[in-house]
């Protein structure tokens, strides 16, 4: 039975950042298809044949431009006192929500990571581990840090999926287990998300 509930718990936190990740691309894309609908009925009057073949594609490129801009002006709002005020209320209520709220923290936390943001709460700094065995190496981005009665220091870690970095596994190990980067979480995160395509083709890790 316990094995049954830990496969329940690790398969529900698997699946709904993939899960989220596709609903908020499918809702993305709609969005723009429907603004490049809502754009192609005006541009029918002024197009002498609407159905050459690059038109639709052409009323969708212009509905993604319309999001995108949109997206901009909402950021620009965000920052203001007064509505990032109402987005830190909304942000309090979903943190309070079981579940919801650990998926949301995470992946806000992990966005504000990409984007350069300056939360507090973001990751610290990126490190080389050997994970999953001894011989194989991996990005880790520290989150925290703690010791023991001993005096030993250990790092806390977040180790990213590839390549969607909003699963992932969690690990405490000793600070003299992991190999320092001068590599940014910014960039850390896009070679987990291109899967090592992007990124330095130099590194830091000294084969025992």
């Amino acid at each position: 039975m316990g094995k049954i509930k830990t496969f329940l718990a690790t398969g529900t936190v698997t699946i709904i950042p993939l899960a989220l990740t596709v609903y908020v691309l499918q809702f993305f894309f709609k969005i723009a298809i429907s603004f490049g609908g809502a754009v192609s009925q005006p541009l029918e009057q002024f197009v002498d044949d609407a159905n050459f073949p690059g038109f639709k594609l052409l009323t969708s490129i212009v509905g993604i431009i319309i999001v995108i801009i949109s997206l901009i002006i909402i950021g620009f709002f965000a920052r203001n006192v007064f509505f990032s005020r109402i987005v830190n209320w909304m942000e309090s209520i979903f943190k309070k929500i079981p579940l919801i709220g650990i998926v949301y923290s995470t992946t806000r936390q992990i966005m504000e990571s990409i984007s350069g943001g300056s939360n507090k709460e973001s990751f610290k700094k990126v490190i080389y581990i050997q994970y999953p065995r001894k011989g194989v190496w991996t990005l880790g981005f520290v989150t925290s840090e703690s010791s023991n009665k001993q005096g030993e220091s250990f790092y806390h870690l977040f180790i990213p999926t590839t390549p969607n970095p909003t699963s992932g596994f969690f690990l405490i190990v000793p600070k003299e287990d992991v190999t320092q980067s001068d590599i940014s979480v910014e960039e850390g995160f896009r070679m987990i998300v291109s899967s090592g395509m992007v990124g330095s083709n130099q590194n830091q890790i000294i084969k025992d």
